[in-house]
């Protein structure tokens, strides 16, 4: 019994050293994960980056990449997946001030705020979505939440009309709110983020004015 308590007090049992094994492994699926997001930031959402890029950011070797991944898409697609809080924060709220022209405001700003923290890795996670079944499932998760928000935002409006023009209007909402219209905005046609947003908010300013929204200020 003596020699037992000596070999625990001196040394390291097999469950501490499990343990220690497994906050490595942690460590450093994180690490890679991190690494990956980074590049991907660096470069604008870019080209996506080698194993070799990534083991050399993450400082671990190629090895580890793959032991915590099958493959690069199931990594891209973790990296993906940590900017879910961030898609989350800004799709949540629900603006409800009596002025509709302050809700779009708010709405602008919202995912304005939201696409430009996002971009890098939703350029990629665009290219992933046409072989990978699951970043297309998360991308059409967060589409129908941004559709949500519209909806609830912009309930007193939408109760003005019915039928196909009720149907119409939220489309229009949803495509001038989009990620692709603000990716054209930003990417193809060189707009700033303030000239972005003044442009987002004319068209939906046009959309909602014949129902009790300002009309949009021309210069």
């Amino acid at each position: 019994m003596a020699a037992r308590v000596r070999e625990v007090r001196g040394g390291t049992t097999h469950a501490e050293k499990g343990d220690g094994r497994r906050l490595r492994a942690a460590r450093n699926r994180e690490a890679v994960v991190r690494a990956v997001l980074e590049i991907i930031r660096a470069q604008g959402g870019g080209p996506a980056p080698s194993a070799a890029e990534v083991a050399r950011r993450a400082r671990v070797s190629e090895r580890t990449v793959f032991r915590h991944f099958a493959d690069l898409d199931s990594l891209f697609v973790a990296a993906a997946a940590m900017q879910r809080p961030t898609v989350v924060a800004h799709l949540a709220p629900r603006p409800d001030q009596p002025e509709v022209d302050r809700r779009v405001a708010a709405i602008v700003r919202l995912r304005s705020k939201m696409y430009e923290e996002i971009a890098p890795v939703r350029r990629v996670a665009v290219r992933l979505a046409t072989h990978h079944d699951v970043v297309a499932s998360s991308i059409e998760e967060a589409h129908q939440a941004a559709r949500a928000q519209l909806a609830d935002t912009f309930q007193p409006e939408l109760r003005q009309v019915s039928g196909a023009r009720k149907r119409d209007l939220l489309d229009e909402l949803d495509v001038v709110t989009s990620w692709e219209t603000w990716e054209v905005l930003r990417q193809r046609q060189g707009c700033s983020v303030d000239r972005a947003r003044k442009i987002v908010t004319d068209m939906m300013s046009v959309q909602l004015s014949p129902l009790g929204g300002r009309p949009p200020r021309r210069r």
